[in-house]
């Protein structure tokens, strides 16, 4: 076109164009286009950013944080959920596992983090340099655990509110139900659970209980701004079951070794719990001939039957280590645990499944969840086959006398029943009387005073 414009091109005036306007708003544009994210950082960095939760907000760290070697820039607070642990919680908000070694460091004298709940609310502020400068983990509201940094130390302190703290008593007679009897008195669940539990060695609550028998507990309640929030122990539990008054006194020496004791100081624990698990009836007792229902012949069963629903939890009758734990021929699914001292074991038959952690080699204790009821091997139903040997002899676990736990030291018997008396006269004054029975004087825990 030798060098001219087109015609459309020309302006009106007969001058060329000029392109200098385009040129200049280009590279304007091209120059925010660089200045704009390093703004957004600068004033990040600047003002703070607040995290909510599995959201993000920007906002700015509350003017009140000013004692912080570094200045917070970043803050995440959260829930913990269900089934999960702390450092998911946090690692899944995308906090590094670095600052999460320094939290679990930071609680380490003061909490055990394996004992994290569902709703404790967790806060974390980090400083520029991506660490931990703060935390917090709220369990209550009465109740928070704090870590903070200065320089390379971390300071974990717990900071409570006190508790309203209050004992109070019931006295009442089973009709029907004790749990149905308890909760009409204002007993709270937690409170009927741990009763059923300290006398639970010597009464199975589900058979034994009849309407017209007697039955005494006092316990300790916690409340925060006038509203019950917890149960604290139960200080003294008595069942009279026909002639025989069972009970126990909790009671802590000053070696820090407590429990619950009769009036002469026997432990009211024993080596194995009597039932393992919460069942509806016994489909099956021990014996030495019984028809075997699928088999179709005559032969020993020595164990219990308990016939309960699939998925029942079973708990491990005493403290111990798991020997086997894996499928045995017609038994199904099943556990064997050695006890402590060697000489008895307990076994667990035609289980659905096994609980976390249990294998051969691990240790249980005393009332730990196990396994579930199923219906695996050669059965007809769901239940436990549960059985007991001692010396390599299989005993009938209903009849077996097993041993207690330790007693109250000898050098403490005094203390102990002084303590005791005080209990049963304030449990008797905080009471009113009910029925004609044998004094709480008559009582050693299943045995009666010659």
């Amino acid at each position: 076109m030798n060098g001219r414009i087109p015609r459309k091109y020309r302006d009106p005036s007969g001058r060329s164009p000029s392109p200098k306007p385009r040129v200049w708003i280009a590279g304007l544009l091209g120059i925010v286009k660089y200045i704009v994210p390093v703004l957004f950082l600068f004033l990040i960095a600047l003002l703070g950013v607040h995290i909510l939760g599995n959201g993000a907000v920007a906002r700015t760290v509350s003017p009140e944080i000013e004692n912080y070697s570094f200045n917070p820039v970043c803050r995440w607070r959260g829930k913990i959920k269900k089934d999960e642990s702390l450092y998911i919680a946090l690692t899944e908000a995308g906090i590094s596992p670095r600052v999460v070694y320094d939290i679990d460091r930071g609680l380490d004298d003061i909490f055990d983090v394996r004992k994290i709940q569902p709703g404790d609310m967790v806060m974390v502020d980090l400083d520029s340099l991506g660490r931990m400068v703060n935390f917090e983990l709220e369990r209550s509201p009465w109740k928070h655990y704090n870590i903070n940094r200065n320089g390379d130390t971390l300071l974990g302190t717990v900071d409570s509110i006190p508790l309203s703290y209050v004992i109070r008593a019931v006295k009442g007679e089973t009709k029907s139900t004790l749990w149905g009897s308890m909760a009409n008195l204002g007993v709270p669940a937690e409170a009927i659970l741990k009763f059923t539990d300290i006398l639970s060695f010597d009464i199975d609550f589900l058979t034994e209980t009849r309407d017209g028998q007697s039955f005494a507990l006092m316990y300790e309640e916690y409340f925060f701004e006038g509203e019950r929030i917890d149960v604290g122990r139960v200080i003294a539990a008595h069942y009279w079951l026909a002639d025989t008054n069972y009970g126990g006194i909790y009671y802590m020496d000053p070696d820090s070794t407590q429990g619950y004791y009769t009036l002469s100081g026997k432990n009211t624990k024993k080596a194995l719990l009597r039932t393992p698990l919460t069942y509806r009836r016994i489909s099956s007792h021990f014996s030495n001939s019984r028809f075997h229902p699928i088999l179709k012949i005559y032969r020993p069963h020595h164990g219990v039957d308990y016939a309960a629903p699939s998925g029942t939890p079973v708990s491990a009758s005493g403290d111990g280590t798991v020997v086997y734990a894996g499928w045995k021929g017609g038994y199904g699914n099943y556990i064997e645990i050695k006890h402590t001292g060697g000489k008895i074991y307990t076994c667990y038959g035609h289980l659905k499944s096994y609980a976390r952690g249990i294998r051969k080699g691990a240790k249980v204790y005393q009332g730990q969840l196990i396994g579930y009821v199923g219906s695996t091997g050669l059965s007809t139903g769901p239940h436990l086959d549960y059985r007991v040997r001692v010396g390599g002899k299989y005993v009938n676990p209903l009849r077996y006398a097993f041993p207690d736990g330790p007693p109250v030291k000898g050098k403490y018997m005094a203390e102990f029943r002084a303590r005791a008396k005080d209990y049963l006269a304030l449990l008797d004054v905080l009471t009113p009387p009910i029925k004609p029975t044998k004094p709480y004087e008559e009582f050693v825990g299943g045995e009666e005073k010659n």
